[in-house]
């Protein structure tokens, strides 16, 4: 029997009419599309502005937990944290408040300007992206670097890497995977079975507790403590190229009951104990592939691990580089965030080492222009009377710095009170603000500084954090528990990247807060962890200042060796 198949005209014809059907059907598929993208984003303006003025109706009843947000014009919504709101939170935007209500809005929310003018929502094109470096970013991605500290011939080289949940990274003491990002400098980890990067910070960023107790092995669900302080506080203080950090199954809680061995360590997470987080924390056996305390990964501080050691202790690494678990709740050791980019995420510049870091997703060649409030980033550096300060937070008042560095040492005071008339308080508002060239400044403005209530062990950071008790108004204060930076910056650890990390470079110092018996206060270890201890003892010196959101930048990128200067 003779078959008969298509001719070529009629093969033609068929691609002719696919073609035109296609002409027609994609442009109203991406109209539905960005129909649907636009209705979105406006779903979640309405929910960002219910949740504020839900925030204020609150405040009424319970000031501590829902900090008012005071009524003004034109307000900066990154001075706004922890309101939490269902829907995309909006990357950048200013609301008009008016007796605790949003009368006004322009909000960026999935790339489109939604304007809100009091009842109405509605889209009003894409968002301004003049400062939007990323999409004009020229450079190498990213995972073509990590693929060179960690591949060789297309696969993970035999020595000097290891092999974890899929993926491939860097063993041992290594010197040139120095990345730039974001305010803070990080360390390349090497690459996710997904083509993902994982970066961990360089440093502590804070130093709380890890969890309640007897929820310990289930990490994802202790909301308040680390999980939260990661997803919520450190990543809503991060700017707009935060868009290339991933948000999936990176992070493992798999239980270690007992001090890991070559014969006991994991390279694979038990199904079931994977956590989908944008940020999270190393786990022990990440450390212990990597080589311990002789890796890059030991900066001779104390911080949390997110391996369980029982339902009330978890791993962590000490200042010396080994390994121990401890309560949760007993013990406020140091946070430092885990993130995984994009695989195609741009780096601009640089050669991976210390001093010719990495720079990721941002143009640093040049010196910015403009307002501080329109460019700093919390992490980022700033120089301000020839001393050298780091950006904790922007606020509705000003922008909170704190020195990087110390100034001499002090007694907290004759008890944990913080008063301008003795003690701490007053050293800092007299020879400190002197010393600081700031006395007679009109940058910095005079702000009220709140102790809160006496912190207990086993503390959230959001009381701390939320709690207006206890206001003292003045020029300089100091850093709260739980706040960005509460620990010890990089640069002090390694003396601006001159030598190895390590707490002897570094002083413990006070913070703001009581602790419930009033002859006791908190402060930072040289060790990186938080504790308490008596107020006459004798620690360093921190101060925190606000300087005021419209000081122009005269010259500097943020950078650690290229602060921005006012």
């Amino acid at each position: 029997m003779k078959r008969k198949g298509f001719t070529l005209i009629e093969l033609l014809a068929v691609i002719v009419i696919l073609a035109i059907i296609a002409l027609i059907a994609i442009p109203i598929i991406l109209n539905m599309i960005n129909d649907a993208r636009k209705s979105a984003s406006v779903d979640s303006a309405y929910g960002y502005i219910e949740a504020i003025e839900y925030n204020n109706s609150m405040s009424m009843l319970d000031s501590t937990k829902y900090p008012k947000i005071e009524d003004g014009e034109n307000i900066d919504i990154s001075t706004i944290t922890n309101i939490k709101l269902k829907g995309t939170r909006p990357t950048s935007g200013k609301i008009t408040i008016t007796k605790g209500r949003i009368t006004k809005a322009t909000l960026c929310i999935n790339n489109y300007n939604v304007e809100y003018d009091g009842k109405e929502a509605k889209t009003n094109g894409a968002c301004d992206s003049s400062n939007n470096e990323e999409v004009v970013l020229k450079g190498d991605p990213i995972l073509e670097k990590a693929k060179a500290l960690v591949y060789e011939n297309g696969a993970c080289k035999t020595s000097g890497t290891y092999n974890y949940m899929g993926g491939c990274y860097i063993k041992g003491a290594s010197t040139n995977n120095y990345v730039w990002y974001n305010g803070f400098m990080w360390r390349i980890m090497g690459i996710n079975s997904d083509g993902t990067v994982r970066l961990i910070t360089d440093e502590n960023v804070t130093a709380i507790p890890y969890g309640s107790s007897g929820t310990v092995e289930n990490y994802a669900t202790n909301t308040g403590y680390i999980h939260s302080w990661l997803n919520d506080y450190f990543y809503n203080k991060l700017n707009s190229t935060k868009s290339i950090i991933q948000n999936g199954s990176y992070f493992c809680s798999e239980t270690i009951g007992a001090t890991l061995t070559n014969n006991t360590v994991r390279t694979e997470c038990t199904s079931g104990k994977e956590v989908k987080a944008s940020v999270g924390l190393i786990s022990y056996d990440e450390y212990y592939l990597a080589g311990s305390s002789s890796s890059y990964l030991n900066i001779g501080q104390y911080f949390w691990t997110m391996t369980p050691y029982s339902t009330s202790c978890a791993w962590n690494v000490t200042s010396g580089g080994s390994a121990s678990s401890y309560d949760v709740t007993y013990t406020s050791y140091g946070v430092r965030p885990v993130i995984n980019v994009s695989s195609t995420s741009i780096i601009t510049k640089g050669d991976g080492t210390a001093s010719n870091y990495y720079v990721l997703s941002e143009n640093k060649d040049s010196d910015k222009t403009g307002t501080l409030l329109e460019n700093v980033t919390s992490g980022e550096y700033v120089k301000l009377e020839g001393k050298t300060y780091r950006v904790v937070s922007k606020e509705s008042d000003g922008i909170k710095l704190i020195l990087d560095g110390y100034v001499g040492t002090s007694a907290y005071g004759s008890n944990n009170t913080f008063t301008l008339e003795s003690g701490i308080g007053q050293k800092l508002n007299g020879d400190v603000l002197t010393s600081l060239g700031l006395s007679t400044s009109d940058k910095i403005v005079t702000t009220t500084w709140y102790q809160g209530d006496a912190v207990d062990y086993g503390f959230e950071y959001t009381d701390v954090l939320n709690s207006t008790n206890n206001g003292v108004t003045a020029k300089v204060g100091l850093i709260r528990l739980g706040e960005m930076l509460s620990g010890q910056s990089s640069t002090i650890l390694t003396k601006n990247y001159t030598t190895s990390s390590s707490y002897n470079n570094t002083t413990s110092y006070w913070t703001m807060n009581k602790y419930t018996s009033t002859s006791s206060a908190w402060f930072v270890d040289n060790g990186g962890f938080a504790d308490n201890i008596v107020v006459p003892h004798t620690f360093g010196v921190r101060p925190v200042i606000k300087v005021k959101t419209d000081l122009t930048i005269s010259k500097g990128n943020g950078t650690w060796n290229n602060p921005y200067e006012v």
